[in-house]
C-alpha cells in the first residue's frame, strides 16, 4: 500500500466519525452561537494572497536559507531511543517509528518535512496511518498545514477543539500536533507566514524592484557631449552605435577635444534596494533565531576558525535546541511510558581531531567512558578480549590513576587518610608489597656493680 493509499485509508476511517463538506468550506462558523451569521465562511489566511503562500515565501532567499538551516540541522542529528530503568536510561534499538516513520522517504526526509511545516506555518500535523498491537503509532505522515483548520470553542476549551483536513473532520487521537509559537486560548500556534507577511512582501518588492531596474537597463553608463556643434539625430545615432560597440569590445575610446564623456554613477537612493534586502535578511534571521550571516544579512564580525567553532555551539544550543525539544516531547508521547527519545546533540559539533581526541582522553582518564565507547564514537570496532582475564579490557571503566597505582603495587587515597611519607596523606605503602625497615638493636640489660651501689658499666 502506497503512502497516498495509507493516508486516504486513515482519513476514510476518521470520516466515519463526522464529515463536513459544505460547498468546499471545511468549517461552519454560523453553527457557533458566539459567531454572527453575517461572518460567513472565512477564507484560510494562508491562501488570502499569493504573497502569503509558502511557495512564494520560499522564493525569498532569506526565508529559504533560514528554513533550510533549521530543517537540515534537525534532520541530520542522530535520533536515539532510551528505556528508563529507574536508576538510569539505557539505549535500545530504535523502533519502527524512529527508523522508518513514513512509507515514503527516509527518517531524514520525515524530520526535514516536519521542520519545514513548523518553520513556515508554525504547526506540524502528522496523521497516524499505522499502529502496533498495543495501539502505539508506527507510521506518521505529515499533512499539508495549509489544508488544516482548527475550530476552537468559545469560551476556549482545549479538549473541545475540532480538527479538519481538506473539509473533513479528523479524530484528534489520530493526529500528532507539534506547535512552534503557542499562545494561551488558541490551539493553533502562530504562523510566521501570516504574522510577518508584510516583511516578506517588502523583501519580495525590493527583489522585484532590483530585477526591474536591471531589466530596464538601469542608468546609462555615461553621456557623450559635443561642446562646439549641435549633433543631428542621424549623427547622434551613429555616434552612440560606435560608442556602445567600443565599450562592449573593451576598446579604447578616441575622440577630439570638442567631445566630452562623463560616466554616470548610480545614485545612492536608487541603489538602496541592496541595503533593503540585507535588512530584510537580518530581520528574518532574527525571527527564526538563525545567525544573520547564514541568511545573507548584516554581521559585523570577521569569520575565523574560533568563530566557526563557537557558531556550531551557538547553533545547537540556541537555534536548534528548542526545536529538538519539541520533536522529542511529541515522539515520546507515541512510545510506551518508560521509553523516550533524544537527539545526539554532540554529533552536530565538529571539532578538529586534536581537540576531539583530547576530550576522549580526558573522559577515559577519569573513567567517564571506556575504550570501546570511545572507539564506537569514531565508528571503530571494540578491542579484542585480553588473553589474561585479570588484564583490563576495552569495557573497563577504571580510572587511569587507579590502574597506574595498581600496576605499581601501591594504594592511593585521594582526599582522605593521614598515610604517606611523614603523615602528609596521599600515598600509603602496602605492607604486602613494600619491604619493612630492619628493627633497631635492643639495648643491653643492666649489670649490677660489684659494690652493690648502682648499675654496673656495660
Amino acid at each position: 500500500m502506497g503512502v497516498l493509499d495509507r493516508v486516504n485509508a486513515a482519513l476514510a476511517e476518521a470520516r466515519g466519525i463526522e464529515s463536513r463538506a459544505i460547498g468546499g468550506v471545511p468549517w461552519r462558523p454560523w453553527d457557533n452561537p458566539y459567531v454572527p451569521f453575517v461572518a460567513g465562511g472565512p477564507l484560510h489566511p494562508a491562501r488570502q494572497t499569493v504573497a502569503g503562500t509558502q511557495d512564494s515565501a520560499l522564493r525569498l532567499a532569506p526565508v529559504y536559507a533560514c528554513v533550510r538551516v533549521l530543517a537540515d540541522g534537525v534532520a541530520k542529528l542522530p535520533l536515539q531511543q532510551y528505556r528508563d530503568t529507574g536508576t538510569r536510561k539505557v539505549k535500545m534499538p530504535p523502533g519502527q517509528l524512529l527508523s522508518q516513520p513514513s512509507a515514503y522517504g527516509t527518517l531524514y526526509d520525515w524530520l526535514f518535512t516536519g521542520m519545514t511545516s513548523l518553520a513556515l506555518h508554525g504547526n506540524a500535523y502528522g496523521l497516524i496511518t499505522a499502529r502496533d498491537g498495543y495501539g502505539y503509532p508506527t507510521s506518521v505522515e505529515w499533512l499539508p498545514p495549509d489544508l488544516m483548520e482548527i475550530e476552537d470553542s468559545q469560551p476556549w476549551n482545549p479538549v473541545k477543539a475540532v480538527f479538519y483536513y481538506a473539509g473533513s473532520r479528523v479524530n484528534r487521537e489520530d493526529l500528532v500536533h507539534i506547535r512552534a509559537f503557542a499562545l494561551a486560548g488558541r490551539t493553533e500556534a502562530v504562523s510566521p507566514l501570516r504574522s510577518f507577511q508584510l516583511l516578506i512582501e517588502s523583501g519580495q518588492e525590493a527583489l522585484a524592484y532590483g530585477d526591474g531596474w536591471y531589466r530596464s537597463g538601469g542608468f546609462p553608463p555615461g553621456t557623450f557631449q559635443n561642446t562646439e556643434y549641435e549633433v543631428t539625430d542621424e549623427q547622434s545615432a551613429d555616434i552612440k552605435k560606435k560608442l556602445v560597440r567600443a565599450q562592449q569590445r573593451r576598446e579604447p575610446l578616441v575622440f577630439g577635444r570638442d567631445w566630452k564623456y562623463t560616466p554616470v554613477a548610480v545614485p545612492p537612493n536608487e541603489a538602496q534596494f541592496v541595503e533593503a534586502q540585507q535588512l530584510t535578511a537580518t530581520q528574518i534571521a532574527s525571527i527564526y533565531g538563525v545567525m544573520a550571516r547564514k541568511a545573507g544579512g548584516i554581521h559585523g564580525d570577521s569569520q575565523t576558525y574560533s568563530n566557526v567553532a563557537m557558531d556550531q555551539l551557538y547553533e545547537v544550543t540556541e537555534t536548534l535546541d528548542p526545536w529538538l525539544v519539541r520533536f522529542e516531547a511529541a515522539l515520546a508521547k507515541c512510545l510506551p511510558d518508560p521509553q523516550s527519545v533524544s537527539f545526539n546533540r554532540d554529533a552536530r559539533i565538529r571539532y578538529d581531531i586534536t581537540a576531539r581526541y583530547g576530550a576522549y582522553r580526558t573522559a577515559r582518564d577519569i573513567g567517564f567512558l571506556n575504550v570501546d565507547e570511545v572507539r564506537e564514537l569514531e565508528d571503530r570496532e571494540p578491542l579484542p578480549k585480553p588473553v589474561d582475564p585479570d588484564d583490563p579490557d576495552g569495557q573497563d571503566y577504571t580510572a587511569l590513576q587507579i590502574q597506574v597505582a595498581a600496576a605499581r603495587g601501591i594504594k592511593e587515597i585521594i582526599g582522605e587518610g593521614t598515610g604517606g611519607v611523614g603523615g602528609t596523606g596521599g600515598i600509603e605503602t602496602n605492607p604486602a608489597a613494600m619491604p619493612r625497615p630492619a628493627p633497631a638493636p635492643a639495648a643491653p640489660a643492666p649489670v649490677p656493680s660489684s659494690n652493690g651501689h648502682g648499675p654496673g658499666r656495660g
